[in-house]
């Protein structure tokens, strides 16, 4: 697996958890990813303190265009495919009005014994 392949399996379930958490459906989350590490709550009080202490009124859905454009070549969700096959992790970089905010929503996607993927929310993470 390639990062590009990664990107692609991973993309619709970072859509939906993006805009779960856009849209303050929290606890829709647990549909789409398994929490690793935070509880939902915590995850909850997470996203909304940053938002409460960076004042910041929202994060944006998923399809909103990030505006950041530096001189390398930037990709708003990235992927690292681990050598040992189990799967891979994802960032995605959160924004505000196309604007990146510094939270970043940080998952793993693992395959199981059974070969499907499963996708794990570890963080949202300021970077």
């Amino acid at each position: 697996m390639n990062t590009q392949e990664a990107e692609q399996l991973a993309k619709p379930v970072v859509k939906e958890l993006v805009n779960c958490i856009a849209e303050k459906r929290y606890a829709d989350i647990e549909q789409y990813a398994e929490l690793e590490g935070i509880s939902l709550s915590d995850f909850k009080e997470l996203v909304e303190g940053f938002l409460e202490i960076n004042e910041l009124p929202y994060i944006d859905r998923f399809e909103v265009p990030c505006t950041f454009h530096p001189q390398y070549e930037y990709h708003q969700l990235s992927c690292i495919v681990y050598r040992d096959g189990r799967g891979f992790h994802v960032d995605y970089d959160l924004t505000t009005d196309g604007e990146l905010n510094d939270l970043t929503l940080q998952m793993d996607f693992l395959f199981t014994a059974s070969g499907a993927l499963a996708a794990k929310v570890l963080d949202a993470h300021v970077m």
